[in-house]
């Protein structure tokens, strides 16, 4: 790897963990087309590589959000018994049996859906720290699905889960983003792992991509919450179509 492609890394990595940070969905989404339009990576090596760099976001934010006291603990443990081995187990025998340009091809189609979900789904309204049986089953449930995306295609785990802890828990916009931070960064590690098992992470790329995403997930983890949702919701949705419509027309 060069000096400049080196660089080019860091700064981008850097941009993506400050976004997915303050927005708590972790930054796949923009992370994943861009390692395959802008670096040439292809798709389960972008995503296998991208998993790696989502761990180190995830887990940098989680921190900091702890030490806020804003993670829903709970439900976040809750929902992570479905999410990581679903993440886990697609990530080590999924992601690679999918050809190439398809792989392309279906990211794209679940960018722009997500994009549809995140901006007319149901967003957080109250606070609930109150776990029944019935949330328990669906909060796991859920975590499934999630898991399924996270371990796949690196991406859907941040954008999907907000709005379901909101359906589900009832969090509020902040406590929603961060209890996300935590679970994101459980599939993260699941998916990380399967990806290493599978030999689809570049590890040089990886490195580089690591230490830019925890300098730029430190700071959007201070800047956290200065946005207004709807501002951010529209934002987010704005990045994934024109993320998603990007990989329809490179593929």
């Amino acid at each position: 790897m060069d000096a400049a492609t080196a660089v080019a890394l860091i700064g981008f990595a850097l941009a993506v963990g400050a976004y997915g940070t303050i927005i708590g969905a972790g930054g796949g989404f923009i992370l994943i087309p861009g390692l395959v339009l802008l670096f040439d990576l292809e798709g389960v090596e972008a995503v296998g590589t991208g998993t790696v760099t989502l761990f180190a976001i995830g887990i940098t934010g989680a921190v900091n959000y702890d030490r806020a006291g804003l993670i829903h603990r709970r439900a976040a443990g809750w929902f992570a018994i479905g999410a990581v081995p679903a993440a886990l187990l697609c990530a080590w025998f999924v992601a690679d049996r999918i050809d190439a340009d398809v792989y392309t091809t279906i990211l794209g189609a679940v960018l722009v859906t997500l994009a549809v979900f995140v901006l007319f789904g149901p967003h957080p309204t109250l606070n609930d720290d109150e776990i029944s049986d019935a949330r328990r089953g669906r909060l796991s449930t859920a975590g499934i699905g999630v898991g399924v995306l996270s371990g796949t295609f690196a991406v859907g785990g941040g954008l999907v889960t907000v709005p379901l802890l909101a359906n589900v828990q009832k969090l509020r916009p902040h406590r929603a983003a961060a209890t996300t931070s935590a679970t994101a960064t459980m599939s993260s590690f699941a998916g990380a792992t399967g990806h290493t098992i599978a030999g689809n992470v570049i590890w040089d790329d990886a490195a580089v991509l690591v230490g830019g995403a925890i300098i730029g997930s430190t700071l959007g983890a201070r800047l956290a919450g200065r946005l207004p949702a709807r501002a951010v919701l529209i934002g987010l949705a704005t990045g994934l179509a024109v993320a998603g419509v990007s990989l329809f027309v490179a593929g």
